[in-house]
């Protein structure tokens, strides 16, 4: 089968069409595909659906199998694919996703602008020796700022990430994210996506960071989000306004996929 592979700050997806996947069980496309030792390799995929009350709908699985209501890096992708494809026409769309209807807006250089929604937020918890505020952009994610930039890069993810993802607090689960807010308009972020493990970036948890900084004080809008793979510009007026991200979608490869898997 045909997929397109594209990554937006390193955050990579392979991207079907939806006859390319008819018939197929896509949890398990999704863990044979995205394996970067026996597949190709990505966070996830993404399938451009027909939608009713959207120009289309973004499928999206992590590279786990399990499905992910919002995917902000994902988004950018879907969107210039489609735009591409002639799927819709125009530099706008909406797009539908487990956390309702987004809107995209495309530029000339490859880029785009996503209103993400309305964050919202919960009470802190401690975990794992970490103060976390809990902050959903339509799917969970918990927040920590540590003391310096290099207590967040010294992080061993892969150890002290899935225990907190999978937290009894979170009960459907989470991503988690640590942040150093630099000061004024720059925060550094690493993150531990659930569904995905360890990531280059993350569009909704870049989200996330920056409203939780510009809501402690620690940074103002607009926020660039340094992740280890790119920046992202994340735009929010404050309580009740909606989150606004903008960065790269890029185009990585074309190719076959061979797989005999039905469902």
């Amino acid at each position: 089968m045909r997929f397109t592979k594209m990554q937006g700050c390193g955050n990579d997806f392979l991207i079907f069409d939806p006859g390319e996947v008819e018939g197929i069980d896509l949890p398990g496309l999704a863990r044979k595909a995205c394996d970067r030792h026996f597949g190709i390799g990505a966070d996830g995929i993404l399938i451009p659906a027909p939608s009713g009350a959207a120009d289309l709908e973004m499928v999206y699985l992590n590279s786990d199998g399990s499905p992910s209501e919002m995917c902000g890096n994902g988004l950018r992708c879907l969107a210039r694919y489609a735009k591409d494809r002639g799927m819709v026409e125009g530099e706008a769309m909406t797009i539908a996703t487990g956390a309702g209807v987004k809107e995209v807006v495309l530029f000339d250089d490859g880029s785009s602008r996503v209103d993400m929604g309305t964050p919202r937020f919960d009470t802190e918890v401690g975990v794992s020796g970490f103060l976390f505020l809990r902050v959903s952009m339509g799917n969970p994610h918990a927040v920590a700022f540590l003391e310096d930039e290099a207590a967040v890069e010294v992080l061993d993810l892969p150890t002290i990430g899935p225990p907190i993802e999978e937290n009894p607090v979170f009960p459907e689960k989470t991503n988690v994210e640590f942040g150093f807010a630099r000061g004024g308009h720059a925060v550094r972020m690493r993150i531990w996506e659930r569904g995905a493990g360890e990531t280059l970036a993350s569009g909704s948890g870049s989200c996330a960071v920056a409203v939780a900084a510009v809501r402690c004080g620690l940074a103002q809008s607009p926020v660039n989000v340094h992740l280890d793979g790119g920046v992202v510009q994340i735009e929010w007026s404050g309580e009740g306004e909606p989150v606004h991200i903008k960065g790269p979608a890029e185009y990585i490869c074309d190719g076959d996929l061979y797989t005999n898997q039905k469902s």
